[in-house]
């Protein structure tokens, strides 16, 4: 790791896994690493094997020239390199392991970029080892001289390194995981009362609701419907015919 948010990222997650093999996706604290979020990404494991991108920075989707968010990891590589970076995702989570990756790539302008990408295990909502946190930073690029998209990546090779794992943490964070959530899923800090978000980069569980009692139906939010002036007098025959009004209706709860 040569590059300085690239070893930003890598102390942040080193840090965060405090001895366990992987660090939880919603224990990620965007604030603590903001000067590496633009070029960051997170990779699904899908049930297929395949390598799917959650997220992606704002910068990385501009040197791609693409929305990188649901893309499959073969998308953002150069022909004959597809499958480079899922595979590495891949052992990465098989291992678990740190996947340090040299890359080169040409540019919409054919300029040559040299640069790294970095690949660490994250656990899933679900408590598995299911997501990859990672980035992708390239050399000498400044405001004055940047990459012209698309960009794709080549690999020049890539290197797993083992974890270290304390097994006394590691046991015991799984079953502070089973203890808080005995179905395996990180709940909201409000316990999804209130549909809260949940904290650093995990997504907000859908919250349940009891039925509505029947005296508290008249006090249901009504719908109001909006066309045009919203403070317009509607008509007192909603069945009369609607001369030169428009077929579109907003409504708004």
């Amino acid at each position: 790791m040569e590059n300085p948010n690239t070893q930003t990222l890598y102390r942040y997650w080193n840090e965060l896994r405090a001895g366990r093999d992987a660090p939880g996706r919603s224990e990620v604290d965007p604030r603590r690493i903001s000067g590496s979020l633009e070029t960051m990404f997170i990779l699904e494991a899908r049930d297929d094997g395949q390598m799917r991108f959650r997220l992606a920075g704002t910068r990385l989707c501009e040197w791609l020239g693409m929305e990188a968010r649901g893309c499959m990891a073969e998308a953002v590589m150069a022909p004959g390199h597809e499958q480079e970076l899922s595979d590495l995702a891949r052992r990465v989570l098989r291992s678990p392991g740190v996947g340090v990756m040299r890359l080169r790539a040409v540019d919409n302008a054919g300029t040559d970029w040299s640069g790294e990408a970095l690949l660490l295990p994250l656990r899933s909502e679900l408590g598995d080892l299911a997501r990859v946190m990672g980035c992708v930073n390239l050399d000498a690029v400044d405001r004055r001289r940047k990459p012209q998209p698309p960009l794709r990546l080549r690999s020049l090779g890539s290197r797993l390194t083992p974890i270290e794992i304390d097994p006394g943490l590691a046991a015991q964070d799984a079953s502070a995981r089973m203890a808080a959530d005995p179905l395996g899923a990180l709940r909201a800090p409000d316990g999804g009362k209130t549909g809260g978000p949940s904290r650093g980069f995990a997504e907000a569980p859908a919250g349940f609701g009891h039925a509505p009692r029947e005296d508290a139906v008249e006090h249901r939010p009504q719908l109001t419907a909006i066309e045009g002036n919203p403070s317009a007098p509607r008509d007192a025959d909603p069945t009369a015919p609607r001369r030169g009004r428009p077929n579109l209706r907003l409504v708004k709860d």
